[in-house]
């Protein structure tokens, strides 16, 4: 009976010691360096590990494959609390980290305003943060640019992208100069929810009124066509090129009698037919590429100086760009 209790004891003492653990994990402060999943994590449905990283100062998200792309930035302002800053978000954020989670009010944005988890799955994390392609980690957010090479020859990599200076200054002139959105319809007028989509997105527009090829080359949902062909227009040799183009611009299709949607895919952007809430989407992803290339411009230099060269090129422009030290991008493998 004596050994029976001392086991119980031992039991219950063992429970004890392990919900206190649990309860120093979840509610006392602690760095927050380290991998966690969570809400902010999404998924991409694919077979790597994905999950987000704070590592010295810097916000790392692993999107599901060997890399890893720069988010935003940290800096401790207390005992385990941060403040956190996204490139893809507006304000300074506060979060708090215990052992277990990291809590963060994104209060605005509550598709994400949920905690992270420590992520226990530590071999997954080390494969990615070993991978050589992480010594230095992607920039794939707004208007970010590392600035490499020399004055005779400049070049800047984005998005795994590397463009010249030449391709960057035509890049801002079409978010920044923006030319008039060019509508084609085959009326007298453009939809007014078309024009207020465009006005509210602070473009100018032309519009290309009574566009006879629209009618006599618009296919339409004509089922006796194959599948790949229907809504698409005519497939000749003196068909309007205007179809294909991708700039800045939109064709509005002659209703058919299959069109009875709301939404119904009768508009034509970047060469696809689109419904008018893509065309609405679209129209405002622009405006905040825009706002961002004007307002949220990072520039990654060496020692975080601005070459003059680059300096030169973006006066014309009126860019609020912040430039940092390229320092910030490079992280090694962690062993």
């Amino acid at each position: 009976m004596k050994k029976r209790k001392i086991i119980i004891r031992v039991l219950v003492y063992g429970v004890l010691g392990l919900c206190a653990l649990l309860a120093a994990g979840w509610f006392i402060p602690f760095p927050i360096e380290g991998n966690w999943i969570g809400n902010w994590c999404g998924g991409c449905g694919c077979e790597s590990h994905h999950f987000i990283r704070f590592e010295d100062g810097k916000i790392l998200n692993a999107p599901g494959h060997d890399f890893l792309e720069l988010v935003g930035t940290y800096r401790k302002s207390g005992w385990g609390q941060y403040e956190m800053e996204l490139f893809y978000d507006t304000c300074t954020r506060l979060v708090y980290s215990t052992f277990l989670l990291a809590r963060c009010d994104f209060g605005d944005i509550p598709d994400i305003n949920k905690p992270l988890f420590r992520d226990p799955l530590i071999l997954g994390c080390r494969k990615v943060l070993n991978a050589p392609e992480s010594e230095w980690a992607q920039i794939t957010r707004g208007a970010i640019l590392r600035v490499m090479g020399t004055a005779d020859e400049r070049f800047f990599v984005s998005k795994t992208k590397t463009n010249t200076l030449q391709e960057v200054e035509t890049t801002l002139n079409n978010w920044i100069h923006h030319k008039p959105l060019q509508i084609y319809t085959a009326s007298n007028e453009a939809p007014p929810r078309v024009i207020e989509a465009v006005v509210e997105n602070g473009f100018d527009y032309h519009v290309h009124s009574n566009q006879q090829w629209i009618v006599t080359e618009w296919v339409g949902n004509d089922l006796s066509l194959p599948s790949w062909k229907r809504n698409r227009p005519l497939d000749t040799e003196d068909a309007n090129p205007v179809w294909t183009n991708k700039s800045f611009q939109l064709i509005i299709c002659p209703l058919t009698d299959n069109d009875k949607a709301e939404d119904s895919g009768i508009y034509i952007w970047a060469g696809y037919e689109r419904t008018f809430s893509n065309v609405k989407e679209s129209l405002e992803r622009r405006r905040r590429t825009r706002e961002a290339a004007i307002k949220r411009f990072y520039l990654y230099a060496e020692d975080g100086v601005l070459p003059e060269d680059v300096r030169q090129m973006l006066e014309p422009f009126g860019i609020e760009y912040r430039v940092l030290d390229e320092k910030i991008l490079y992280r090694g493998k962690k062993k």
